[in-house]
């Protein structure tokens, strides 16, 4: 089973998990329900992926960490299922952006925005390289100290194989024999998170075209040109797989 670089664990009893890929870039990841549980002043949601929305107040956290404009945008969504997703993802990325870099900042002070195609970055620093990623019980942030570089991360949930239909989709016809040598879902997931993490790395995300992205033996091609980029790819509770790419 797969054992972290390192463990911390904050004020509020929430146990993050760190990686470290690579020399200045740092991976936090954390399952949802523990932070659910911790950073909220009353309910638990245990049940919250078959409920309906809620609305939401500053003083229904512990803690406050997320501004007005922040609230007003979790209370737009229609499942509760992904208010808490959006929750957890903010709490993660501005708990470790505090730690890294804003010592001094609060919580509800630290705020993202996002570029037209969607690439989320930290609102008056978007100079520091952030990404965020969730999937299922779990939520992943990354961030850089060089500002020079560029990160993308993903994280998925490895489930049953995927159908045909998905795989002409997300893959490309040099992709899917590559991956017809591996038998199971696991080389699947790892490939697709590893393409998602690319899609993030060029701040496109879904708005490029999946066939233009070429995962084989962790390489990335686009548009046919081989990239020169970092590929890490590890395993959470044998049944989760992350990745990151880098420059």
């Amino acid at each position: 089973m797969y054992k972290p670089d390192m463990t911390c664990t904050f004020q509020n009893k929430i146990r993050i998990n760190t990686l470290s890929p690579k020399p200045g870039i740092t991976i936090w990841y954390s399952r949802i329900p523990n932070i659910i549980h911790s950073i909220f002043s009353k309910g638990t949601y245990h049940n919250f992926r078959s409920m309906v929305n809620e609305i939401f107040q500053k003083d229904d956290f512990i803690e406050p960490f997320l501004s007005d404009e922040e609230i007003n945008t979790i209370n737009n969504f229609k499942a509760l299922k992904k208010q808490m997703e959006w929750i957890s993802g903010r709490y993660l990325i501005k708990r470790m952006t505090q730690y890294f870099f804003f010592k001094n900042s609060c919580l509800d002070q630290i705020t993202l925005s996002y570029l037209e195609q969607g690439a989320p970055f930290l609102t008056n620093h978007p100079d520091i390289p952030v990404s965020l990623s969730h999937s299922n019980d779990y939520t992943a942030a990354a961030c850089c100290k060089n500002k020079n570089q560029t990160i993308g991360l993903d994280i998925e949930k490895i489930t049953k194989k995927p159908d045909d239909n998905f795989m002409k989709i997300a893959f490309t016809q040099n992709e899917i024999l590559n991956l017809k040598n591996d038998a199971g879902p696991v080389p699947i997931f790892k490939n697709w998170t590893i393409k998602e993490a690319y899609l993030k790395y060029i701040k496109k995300g879904f708005n490029e075209s999946l066939h233009r992205v070429e995962v084989i033996n962790n390489e990335i091609r686009h548009n046919k040109k081989k990239t020169n980029v970092d590929v890490y790819s590890t395993f959470i509770d044998d049944d989760y797989v992350l990745s990151l790419v880098s420059d």
